[in-house]
């Protein structure tokens, strides 16, 4: 949310909305002049005073208006509200034109080159280095990411501009992440779509993979008759996609041979190596099309920015050292796929210390679906028969969207791993402070998780 309230602002707008609480986020957008409201209530819709204990900012559970001093033209929300909420109300009541996140999001895509990143996994940090390897080769699109880029402390990049300079710079491109649940990535009319891969997911809305892989297709039955599709199509699941859009399709592996060693780069695990495959691969599209000269030079560049990519925030992000010398890392990974390819990556960078994961389970309903996987995951073992998690313990389950389900909890998947369950962040991090040098301790999930490092650095 805040990075379309970012992108909207950039273009003239007045901005105003709402957020649960103070953050990095809110924070950051105070600074640009954006109005906000920690209170959630239809005043904030009045259109005729400015409060004076607004803070700023719109991220998740916010509503965004066009300012509370000027008429209001729209309203843009999360789906992560609820129908009730004191805003949406008012709004509906009012009769103003309402768009949800995905809409608007389409609505600021229209009449830009758009690469639509999807996937079950990896959008983000795929996403944030498209963005810099353009940025790398001298372009300048816009960029809309799901997380913080540590470098700008914000989601949105702000590109070129679309009417003076948009073809020579690029800033008539717009990268974002394309996100399949509700199929809401069909809002966005793409110029080419980029899929990280397909697994079982989302499934409080999808029916099986096939009514997944069938949104896959809807999006890229939207693409133009030049418009590429960037994926591995080795990977099982794309076969349909790969067997009915053949004559799109670009297989990002063949530029790995181009990728950085994961020793060269400042993110860890192989699977940041395909990650960055595909950016190359979307960027050669580009450097093909703007520069007619030097494209091998600038496709050099390229692969020296992705050795400077630092990351994005929550994906095995490096929070430091403890007290007492434990190495720190934080992950937003929440599905069973994800969680193993981050648990990899910290082994591979780490494999003599002890690895200690405080995990807080997604959505009752990813927890039920995937409890199997989950086990399966959590029991892993390397080439050496030796378990990647040392220590795992399992925080409750964060409910985000979801009303409680009695049939599913935290305990019963402890009673499968061997974990140790803990209550709460307080507790958590006192364990977590504990740990020594010689270990690496890792909060994951989806969640609100992270806040358990907050406590402990």
């Amino acid at each position: 949310m805040s990075a379309i309230a970012r992108m909207i602002m950039a273009q003239g707008a007045k901005i105003s909305g709402s957020d649960m609480s103070e953050s990095d986020v809110t924070r950051g957008l105070q600074d640009l002049g954006v109005v906000v409201n920690f209170e959630q209530v239809a005043e904030n819709l009045s259109g005729g005073t400015t409060r004076t204990d607004a803070g700023a900012g719109v991220a998740e559970g916010a509503v965004v208006g066009a300012g509370s001093d000027v008429e209001i033209d729209c309203v843009v929300y999360t789906t992560a509200i609820g129908e009730d909420n004191p805003e949406f109300v008012e709004a509906k009541k009012r009769g103003l034109p309402i768009f949800k996140y995905a809409e608007m999001l389409g609505q600021l895509s229209k009449g830009m080159e758009t690469i639509a990143v999807s996937g079950t996994h990896g959008k983000t940090t795929v996403t944030a280095m498209i963005s810099k390897v353009f940025a790398g080769v001298g372009l300048e699109p816009h960029t809309i990411v799901g997380s913080l880029l540590p470098e700008l402390k914000s989601n949105y990049v702000k590109g070129g501009d679309v009417e003076k300079d948009g073809i020579e710079s690029g800033g008539n491109i717009l990268i974002t992440e394309a996100c399949e649940y509700k199929r809401s990535f069909l809002n966005l009319e793409p110029s080419h779509v980029v899929i990280t891969n397909i697994d079982e997911d989302h499934l409080d809305y999808y029916s099986d993979l096939a009514d997944i892989q069938s949104a896959f297709i809807s999006l890229c039955e939207k693409l133009p008759e030049d418009g590429k599709i960037i994926c591995d199509p080795s990977l099982p699941n794309l076969a349909p996609i790969v067997e009915k859009f053949e004559d799109k399709v670009v297989d990002y592996k063949n530029f790995l041979s181009d990728v950085p060693e994961v020793s060269e780069m400042k993110v860890i695990g192989e699977h940041n190596r395909l990650n960055a495959a595909a950016a190359l691969a979307v960027v050669s599209i580009f450097v093909e099309k703007f520069f007619d000269e030097g494209s091998v030079e600038k496709m050099h560049d390229a692969q020296t920015s992705l050795s400077e990519f630092s990351g994005t925030w929550r994906r095995l992000e490096n929070r430091g050292e403890s007290e007492n010398g434990a190495i720190l890392y934080d992950d937003y990974a929440h599905h069973p796929d994800e969680i193993l390819a981050g648990i990899k990556a910290l082994r591979g960078a780490f494999p003599d210390k002890k690895l200690c994961i405080f995990f807080q389970p997604h959505l009752y309903s990813r927890t039920k679906i995937l409890f199997d996987d989950f086990v399966k995951v959590f029991s892993a073992t390397d080439g050496d028969g030796k378990k990647y998690i040392d220590e795992l313990y399992l925080l409750p389950i964060y409910a985000a969207r979801e009303p409680a389900d009695p049939e599913i909890y935290s305990e019963i998947l402890v009673e499968k791993t061997g974990a140790t369950f803990v209550e709460n962040f307080v507790t958590a991090a006192e364990i977590a402070a504990e740990k020594n040098a010689g270990s690496v301790v890792v909060t994951m999930g989806a969640g609100d998780v992270y806040r358990i490092l907050d406590l402990v650095v």
